[in-house]
């Protein structure tokens, strides 16, 4: 469990936590064996009137990726209750530049500082108002586990996009498995690891999916369970975009109904008592037509888009 707040060990995460006091009553604690990071719990009243029954699902997720496929757990939550319990977020912690999380690998590099403390805020704060709890520093230690095994007990994990190896102590322990989404082929071999941009770049392609597979302690190597419609990413003149902010803009969309199926996919399955992770997905069902339409035309935009995703629950009716 937690240990006693210490400020030396907190002092990093101020440029995040003097963001986050409105709300009083929230806590932020350093946790036992983790360099970087804290535990931070929402305040009494946050979340007191969800369900907390159901499945229990933890999300390890960053990024506006990570932001939109909490939101569609959120709206899936909201929408059927009983369910599912979101139990926890973990989260990178790309302000503290001691997170041993690929800061100058991966889609970090391509955010000033402004622009991380932006990102981090967001998904902590959109966890925090839902009632659930949020650990930004080292998973691989005794702490994080304790934590993960006595209080979140997770039935299900969802990966996206997540800075640390995760072990197979942890890989172990939900009963309906780890799952990840990464924006590349994997399942044809293309693009494992932190860009997949440079992958494309270098086979000149135009189009990229959004895969599902479950997590091992090797990066991107789990078995794929699905695989979405392709993406057009490049634009009408046929190149990738210089500022890879636009390319990474026209991957977002796609995640919310991926995350929604896949979670819909595992209560169905918790539901029936039937244990083990999904060894195939048919992820067809979460695209509408306008979606696929959106998906293949070219790269439009001109410049990154300054907005959060939203994620529309229309589309969650299907799982009523």
């Amino acid at each position: 469990m937690p240990s006693d707040p210490c400020a030396s060990t907190l002092e990093r995460e101020q440029p995040l936590n003097i963001r986050l006091p409105t709300h009083a009553g929230r806590r932020f604690l350093p946790v036992e064996g983790s360099r970087w990071g804290e535990l931070i719990l929402p305040a009494a009243d946050e979340g007191a009137h969800a369900d907390r029954t159901g499945m229990r699902v933890v999300l390890f997720a960053s990024f506006e990726y990570g932001f939109l496929a909490l939101e569609a757990v959120k709206a899936y939550a909201a929408r059927f209750p009983g369910r599912i319990t979101i139990a926890g977020l973990a989260t990178d912690d790309p302000v503290n530049p001691t997170a041993r999380i690929g800061l100058k690998k991966r889609i970090w590099k391509y955010l000033d500082a402004a622009q991380r403390i932006e990102m981090e805020t967001a998904i902590v704060e959109s966890a925090l108002t839902a009632g659930c709890p949020v650990f930004t520093g080292e998973v691989k230690t005794d702490g994080f586990r304790q934590i993960l095994r006595e209080d979140w007990r997770p039935d299900v994990i969802l990966s996206c996009v997540f800075g640390q190896v995760i072990g197979p102590r942890i890989i172990a322990m939900p009963a309906y498995g780890i799952y990840n989404f990464h924006p590349s082929d994997l399942l044809h071999g293309h693009g494992a690891g932190p860009a997949p941009d440079e992958d494309l770049e270098a086979r000149r392609a135009s189009e990229t999916v959004w895969s599902l597979h479950q997590v091992s302690t090797e990066i991107d190597t789990g078995p794929v369970i699905g695989v979405s419609p392709p993406m057009t990413v490049v634009d009408a003149s046929g190149r990738l975009p210089d500022d890879r902010h636009i390319f990474y803009d026209k991957l977002i969309e796609p995640v919310g109904p991926l995350a929604s199926h896949l979670i819909d996919a595992l209560w169905r399955r918790f539901r029936s008592d039937e244990t083990g992770a999904l060894d195939t997905l048919d992820v067809a069902p979460a695209f509408t037509s306008a979606l696929l339409e959106r998906m293949r035309a070219p790269i439009h935009a001109h410049a990154p888009c300054e907005d959060l995703p939203r994620f529309d629950p229309t589309g969650l009716e299907r799982y009523a």
